[in-house]
């Protein structure tokens, strides 16, 4: 070939540049049980909750829908909720509060497109980081007013206002009881979140 260059077999093959994942490749994953979310792009997968998170979000979840729905004001929705903060930022919060006047943000297909009036995480030991760092930055720059961190470990309940585009906790009452400007009458007793949680 008179020294002419052979293309069939390159000396530095091109390869596929990893990308941000999507909601869209979020959502053509296997239904395989596993928790998974999309931060920034990156694919976060969570272990599946231990029993004492299960004891604890099935009680807080109890507790806010009897209040919210004897209210008529509002709903409460346990995990599995994906929350489209935008498309390379997905989560899936243990529980979410929304008013009834917004509903509409929970669309039919299971995504919330705006803010819920109230997040919950709950800690677990893989997902510290995460839910204190990582996504109470994303709650904030997506507008989210209040952010419940639930410790099972240390049996509190940290309530976090939006302010100014930065969360400042809030302390309990004299009665260690989580209340709600945004939702008059509601008072969570924090023995009562942890209940059976620790058998």
């Amino acid at each position: 070939m008179n020294g002419a260059r052979s293309f069939d077999a390159p000396r530095n093959p091109i390869r596929a540049l990893p990308r941000p994942l999507t909601y869209t490749d979020l959502s053509l994953m296997p239904d395989d049980g596993s928790r998974r979310e999309v931060i920034g792009g990156e694919l976060i997968v969570n272990s599946v909750p231990r029993r004492a998170h299960q004891e604890i979000s099935a009680n807080l979840h109890w507790m806010l829908q009897q209040f919210l729905r004897a209210t008529g004001g509002c709903r409460a929705y346990a995990h599995p909720v994906d929350l489209y903060i935008s498309q390379h930022d997905v989560v899936q919060p243990a529980l979410i509060a929304i008013r009834a006047s917004r509903l509409g943000i929970y669309q039919a297909e299971g995504v919330v497109v705006e803010p819920p009036d109230i997040v919950v995480d709950i800690l677990s030991p893989s997902s510290q980081r995460v839910d204190r760092v990582r996504k109470m930055a994303l709650y904030a720059s997506f507008g989210v007013p209040k952010y419940w961190v639930v410790d099972p470990a240390a049996k509190s309940i940290e309530v976090n206002i939006l302010d100014d585009g930065a969360y400042g906790q809030v302390q309990p009452g004299d009665d260690s009881r989580i209340a709600s400007r945004q939702f008059p009458g509601l008072r969570i007793d924090p023995a009562e979140v942890f209940a059976g949680s620790d058998v």
